[in-house]
Parts: structure tokens; C-alpha cells; sequence
């Protein structure tokens, strides 16, 4: 095989004879020549990208939206060292997509390498499966940012309008407006303005420094810290300390949802191979940078943080930014910034997994792929890709109004099939013993081959993790209001991409391969 020019040959039927992916590892470029209407414009660079990953993840919006759950699950104890955890296995998660981007730098990512890697036989249907499971999980990333997005905006209401009795379709109305806003925006406006990631890493950031400064200063708690850094909370009412520190671990897990977007933008960027595996670590890094500090600042603020999980506004982290500044307008403009920011990621969502839905369809995997992998030719965005995924996003929404618990059973299912679409690839570069037909010495990124194993066996342990513990319902007993149903939405997803597989994908679906 030669190293320096890389030929993945596409075996969809449909491709012209010369369709081959090939990947110069000179220039760091993939290009899929004889459909250059497929091409997309390269705009993002290493900054670029690094601003998209992180709006796309926002590590601590996510621990703020989120923050009830670690309490009940273990408290500080369950959030602090449940940071650390999770950053470890993510690191080791984004080491393994990092080494095989700097290679396989494609819009497909996960799915693309799964292909490449599996064995002819197993090729096609592994990787169909985990790309359905990343669709899946962007799909669901985008609700749960979308959600977020409007119960910050609405606890403002709330706070503000005490007599105003919020009712589930108001939020589903918003929620949906937020959707069709940033949809519209993604296909009309997104090319043109990618600064607008830039200014939502900067107000990120400014938000997160303002906050982490302002609440332990301006707070008159007194903090034990033997108490904040070793007594462990379990309010999980019958579940031992490990198990529910382990379903505790969703908190901190929502840091990193999103983690794979810079691959999914790799067919947008300059030199993909170069930039895609250092916006990976860079979105880990900067998650830890950023998450950790702000949970120890948020656990230093107050000094009940029990009693934020019963405020009437339904957003903790307000409560908490009030009761520690002593000042609503303070705790206001934080939520302010925090509806805004979740904007912006809701936006980044949309332009990310529109591209792996491209991809996807470029594969001919899903019904109307003809439609679905068109670039618009002077909008040069994947238009279709994009309305489709607003329409999923949508229709998760329409399940809120019927019930609350079903819709957070579909976005706890995010961080379980994004790790299992890693996973895959993983599994195959371990039964592979990381071939260098597969891993080119000469690759942008590697790293030492013990540390590359080690990295790999994380990756693959803790997508189990993930998948038995976080079907676990966080309190104990168990009944049908508390119950955790992400293990049926799982069945449910698993059901549609089995359907479209005998339905569509068998019969057309083909993943790039690599010619040896």
C-alpha cells in the first residue's frame, strides 16, 4: 500500500468509475473525484473548528442544564470526580477517532472507519449501524440543546412573572421555534457567517469566567470542603453508592456530546487530517478547562444545593447564580448568556449533523439519498440533509407535549449511541492489532502503539458502561413515573435502523473501502 497516497475505493454502484476517495497524506485532503457536485466548500480552519466543536459540546452550559441529576446521583462528590472520570475515558475515546482522522479525514467519520476497517464481510453492515447510531445521536443531541435553549429562556419568564403558569406546549412552542429559527438559519445564513461560532466560543468562555469569579466572591456560604470533596450523597433511595454514582455520571458525560463534530465537518476544513485530530483534543481539553472549574465554583457558591432541585423556575443553576450573587439581574444576564450560547450550539448541531446525514445519504443509505446528499448550488449547503434533520429534531419535540418522561428517556439515549458508534471502530482496530496497512506510521497524528491499545480497550469499556448503567433508572424503587425508558428508546432506534436496513440499505448501501 502507499503510504503517501491513500485509495479508499467507494463501492456504491452509482459512483462513476474514477469516484475514488483518496486521501493525500502529503497535503492532509480528501477528494472524490468525478463528483465534484458533491464537494463542499472548504471554509474552517483550526480555530474554526476548534469554536464549532466546542459550541457543539459547551462543557459547562451542559453540566448547568444538567446539574440536577449529579446531585441526586451522589452530589458533589458524584460531579466532581465524575468530571475527571469521564474526561479520562473521553480523552481516551477522542485519541482513537483522532488517530484514524488523521487517515480517514470524511464527512462519514465513525461509519467511514468502521467500513474501512471491517473485514468484506462484515463491512457494510457494521458500518451501517454505527452510522444509523451517530445519526441517532445527533438527532437527539439537537433536542436536548433545543430544550435546553427554551427552559432557559422560559425559567426567565418565570422568575420575572411570578403569576405566569407555564404550561408543556408553551415550551414544545418554543422549542419548536428555536428549531425552525436555526434551520432556516443553517441553510441560508451559516456559510456566511461562521464568525458567529467564533463569538459564541468568546461569550462562552466570558460567561464561564464572569460566573466562576462573580458567585464564590460574591457568596456568603460557608463550604466544608471535607464534606463537598468526600461525603457522597446517594439519593438514589435503595441503589448502592456505585451503582448510583455510575448513573450520576450522565452529567458530566453531556460535556462531551457532540465530540465527533469536527470529523463530520472534516470534508469542510483545510487540511482535514492536520486540523480534525487537534480540534478532537482541543474540545476535550478545553471541556475539562472549563467544566471542572466551574463545578467547583458553582459547589463553593451555596451552601444548599438540595434545596435548587424544588425552585419554581425548574432551572437549578438560576437559583444558585441568585441565592450566591445576591443579585436576580446578575443571576438574569447569566441565563441570558446561557440561552444565547445554547443557541448558537443549537445551530452548530444542525450544521453538523446535516453533514453526517449527507454522508450518509452519499452512500446511498437512506430512502431519497439522491435528494439527501445534493448540495445546493449556490447556497453550498446540503439543504435537504438539513430540513431533514430539523424534522427529526421536530418530531422528538411533538413526544414532550405527550410526555415529559418519554422525552428525556430520547435525549438521555444521546451519550450511549454516540459512545457505541466510537466504539465500533474501536473494536475492529483492536481485532486488527492496529494494522499499519490501516495505521500508517507516517499518519498527521499517532501516538506511542501501547498508550494506541490502551486508548482502544477505554474507548470500547466504557461505551458498555455507558449502555448498562445509564439505562438505569436514578431512583430506587422503581415505578412507572420514575422509571428510566432510554433501554426502550434504544429498542425503538434499533427497530427503525434495522427497518431501513431491509427496507433500503441492503440493497444499496455501500461504505468506502480500502484496496490493499
Amino acid at each position: 500500500m502507499e503510504l503517501e497516497n491513500t485509495k479508499v475505493s467507494h463501492l456504491k454502484p452509482g459512483y462513476a468509475a474514477s469516484a475514488d476517495l483518496e486521501v493525500d497524506m502529503d497535503k492532509g485532503q480528501v477528494a472524490l473525484t468525478g463528483i465534484p457536485d458533491m464537494h463542499l466548500k472548504r471554509n474552517f480552519s483550526i480555530v474554526s473548528i476548534i469554536a464549532l466543536g466546542y459550541n457543539n459540546t459547551n462543557s459547562w452550559v451542559a453540566i448547568a442544564t444538567s446539574f440536577a441529576i449529579a446531585i441526586q446521583s451522589g452530589g458533589a462528590v458524584s460531579l466532581l470526580y465524575g468530571i475527571l472520570l469521564v474526561t479520562a475515558a473521553m480523552f481516551c475515546t477522542g485519541v482513537t477517532l483522532a488517530e484514524l482522522a488523521s487517515v480517514y479525514p470524511t464527512a462519514g467519520g465513525q461509519y467511514h472507519f468502521t467500513s474501512i476497517l471491517a473485514s468484506k464481510r462484515w463491512s457494510r453492515g457494521l458500518s451501517y449501524f454505527s452510522g444509523m447510531a451517530a445519526v441517532f445521536a445527533w438527532i437527539t443531541l439537537g433536542a436536548s440543546i433545543a430544550l435546553a435553549g427554551t427552559e432557559a429562556l422560559m425559567a426567565i419568564v418565570i422568575r420575572w412573572q411570578p403569576s405566569y403558569e407555564a404550561q408543556s406546549w408553551h415550551y414544545f412552542l418554543v422549542y419548536q421555534l428555536l428549531n425552525a429559527v436555526m434551520v432556516t438559519y443553517n441553510i441560508f445564513l451559516t456559510n456566511k457567517t461562521l464568525w458567529v461560532y467564533n463569538l459564541g466560543f468568546i461569550l462562552s468562555i466570558s460567561t464561564f469566567l464572569a460566573i466562576i469569579i462573580t458567585c464564590p466572591v460574591r457568596s456568603s456560604a460557608h463550604i466544608s470542603t471535607s464534606n463537598t470533596w468526600r461525603q457522597f450523597v446517594n439519593g438514589s433511595g435503595g441503589w448502592p453508592d456505585g451503582v448510583s454514582f455510575l448513573t450520576g455520571l450522565s452529567t458530566p458525560q453531556f460535556m462531551f456530546s457532540g465530540l465527533d463534530a469536527a470529523l463530520h465537518l472534516a470534508e469542510e476544513c483545510l487540511e482535514p487530517a492536520r486540523i480534525v485530530p487537534k480540534a478532537l483534543l482541543a474540545t476535550v481539553t478545553v471541556g475539562l478547562l472549563t467544566g471542572f472549574p466551574f463545578a467547583i465554583a458553582i459547589l463553593y457558591s451555596y451552601d444548599n444545593i438540595e434545596a435548587s432541585l424544588t425552585t419554581s423556575t425548574g432551572f437549578p443553576i438560576y437559583y444558585i447564580w441568585e441565592k450566591a450573587t445576591h443579585s436576580p439581574a446578575a443571576a438574569t444576564v447569566f441565563m441570558a448568556a446561557l440561552f444565547v450560547v445554547s443557541v448558537v450550539a443549537l445551530n452548530a448541531v444542525h450544521q453538523t449533523a446535516s453533514r453526517l446525514t449527507w454522508s450518509f445519504a452519499r452512500d446511498d443509505a437512506l430512502f431519497f439519498s439522491s435528494f439527501l446528499s445534493s448540495i445546493h448550488p449556490t447556497l453550498g449547503v446540503p439543504v435537504w440533509a438539513i430540513i431533514l434533520d430539523g424534522a427529526a429534531v421536530l418530531l422528538v419535540g411533538i413526544v414532550y407535549v405527550c410526555s415529559t418522561t418519554a422525552f428525556n428517556a430520547f435525549i438521555s439515549t444521546t451519550v450511549m449511541v454516540a459512545q457505541i458508534s466510537y466504539a465500533i471502530p474501536a473494536v475492529l482496530l483492536l481485532v486488527g492489532g492496529r494494522n499499519p496497512h490501516y495505521l500508517p506510521p507516517d499518519r498527521r497524528f499517532k501516538v506511542p502503539n501501547v498508550l494506541g491499545y490502551v486508548c482502544n480497550v477505554v474507548c470500547v469499556i466504557w461505551a458498555f458502561i455507558l449502555t448498562i448503567f445509564f439505562c438505569f433508572p436514578t431512583e430506587f424503587p422503581v415505578t412507572g413515573s420514575n422509571m428510566n425508558y432510554a433501554s426502550v428508546v434504544l429498542v425503538v432506534m434499533l427497530i427503525l435502523g434495522v427497518g431501513n436496513w431491509f427496507a433500503y440499505a441492503k440493497r444499496h448501501y455501500h461504505g468506502p473501502r480500502l484496496d490493499i
